[in-house]
């Protein structure tokens, strides 16, 4: 009860403090999406629509109260919007599974729609950081219990460890995994940028031991995606920073205590690994495989593919076994791969847009950290832009492997791109900045470093 009484108490401060500041209203959306606190109370906040209700008193209260400085039209927001119009008709349009696809369709369309309108409640400095704040916190009520747990016991592949159980969203391993190390570089980026909290030793010593947290909760999952992800983020981190000998080595001097500590702990998990080469003979990946095969099926017939959860209809051809010599008809099995759950679900049309979300994300956040770098008192902009490019590269690839296209993560990288691109707009028509030109130092200087 008393678990119950708190997190309706957060609620509440969060409703209450929009009256103040309208953002706020925006927070705890980010809060109430990400923390879940419907499935982690016992009673109280679970017995209505939390999620709804922050969202439209968030968008009514900018309506309202705080109609300052929009950030103006961009291909992402044409290309969010287009994607909320596209899936909507898929969804409508014949559906290959009608009440389930209007199931995934309901939480979906409020991810896509409520990332398109979040770059115009946070539009400054302080704003956006508190939403990064809002977010790595709310996420590290599932990675620190996950972390705390990989310790002592070392790990074990389709357990949760976090704060919700189950196996979707935050409490299934792949899922975890990937966003934690999207979260990464932004924790990062806060470690040496933050302005909300003091600039304390103990502050930075809490953001480097969420980091750490983030990747042994990884390595605790046993998820091969995981080991994906960390090779991609640490290439990633080697090419975007100028010291790049010693933070290699450090990621990799972490990540093979993590992985020794695991492995020493629980076997099982490096033989997990060694199933990466040889996906033929792990049933679950060989598995993924006929699905996308049935996938590419599917859509040479129905190009504007099935709708949601358009899997649901699929039916794989397993060969016999030792035990059972028949062939095993499976039917049902989930795309695993946010590329093939587009493809299955909204078609080319559908694929096509969700990679051009990822294309133009990359590529403005690549603009906005150049331009940021020819203007003075812009290196936080420039920083967290060239962070969000990690972060944007690490769902393209574990997402390769977990079908998780329409989860707010995401959508929230997206929104923050937009951002970017606004502070950099508003920092280059304000008469009182100084370019590069009479600031030649900071636009001549290296990169920063993550660390």
């Amino acid at each position: 009860m008393l678990r119950s009484l708190y997190i309706s108490l957060i609620y509440g401060v969060f409703l209450f403090g929009g009256l103040v500041a309208p953002f706020a209203l925006g927070l705890g959306y980010v809060w109430v999406d990400t923390f879940t606190p419907q499935d982690v109370a016992y009673s109280i906040v679970n017995e209505f629509p939390v999620s709804e209700v922050m969202a439209i008193a968030a968008i009514a209260a900018y309506l309202l109260l705080d109609r300052k400085s929009p950030p103006g039209l961009n291909i992402i927001t044409i290309l969010v919007a287009t994607m909320a119009a596209w899936v909507t008709f898929t969804t409508f349009n014949d559906p290959a599974v009608p009440v389930f696809a209007f199931g995934k369709w309901n939480w979906a369309i409020k991810t896509i729609i409520f990332s398109a309108f979040m770059p115009a409640m946070f539009r400054s400095r302080v704003q956006i950081e508190a939403f990064l704040q809002i977010y790595i916190f709310s996420l590290a009520g599932q990675f620190l219990p996950f972390a705390g747990k990989t310790i002592l016991s070392g790990g074990k592949y389709g357990v949760s460890y976090g704060l919700v159980a189950g196996n979707s969203g935050l409490a299934e391993g792949s899922h975890l995994a990937t966003v934690c190390l999207m979260v990464i570089p932004i924790i990062f980026y806060l470690y040496r940028y933050g302005i909300i909290l003091p600039n304390w030793r103990i502050v930075r010593l809490v953001y480097a031991g969420l980091a750490l947290a983030c990747l042994i909760a990884c390595v605790g999952t046993f998820e091969r995606t995981a080991l994906v992800g960390v090779v991609v983020l640490l290439v990633g981190f080697l090419l975007r920073s100028r010291r790049r000998i010693l933070y290699g080595l450090l990621c990799a001097g972490v990540i093979f205590s993590a992985s020794s500590y695991v492995a020493t702990t629980n076997n099982d998990w490096v033989a997990r690994m060694r199933t990466i080469s040889t996906p033929v003979q792990d049933n679950s990946a060989y598995v993924r495989i006929l699905v996308w095969r049935w996938t590419l099926d599917f859509v040479k017939t129905h190009p504007y593919g099935g709708g949601f959860n358009a899997y649901m209809i699929d039916a794989i051809e397993l060969p016999g076994t030792k035990d059972h010599p028949d062939k095993i008809i499976d039917k049902g099995r989930a795309f695993h791969s946010i590329y093939f759950e587009m493809l299955g679900e909204h078609g080319w049309v559908g694929l096509g847009l969700f990679l051009s979300l990822f294309a133009t994300s990359f590529l403005t956040l690549r603009s906005a950290a150049i331009r940021a770098r020819r203007i003075a008192g812009m290196e936080w902009c420039h920083d967290l832009a060239r962070s969000l490019q990690i972060s944007l590269v690490v769902p393209l690839a574990c997402g390769a492997f977990i079908g998780i296209a329409f989860q707010a993560e995401i959508y929230y990288l997206f929104a923050l791109a937009v951002m970017m691109r606004h502070q950099v707009r508003m920092a280059e028509r304000a008469p009182a900045r100084t370019f590069a030109d009479t600031n030649p130092a900071w636009a001549q200087a290296p990169s920063p470093s993550y660390m």
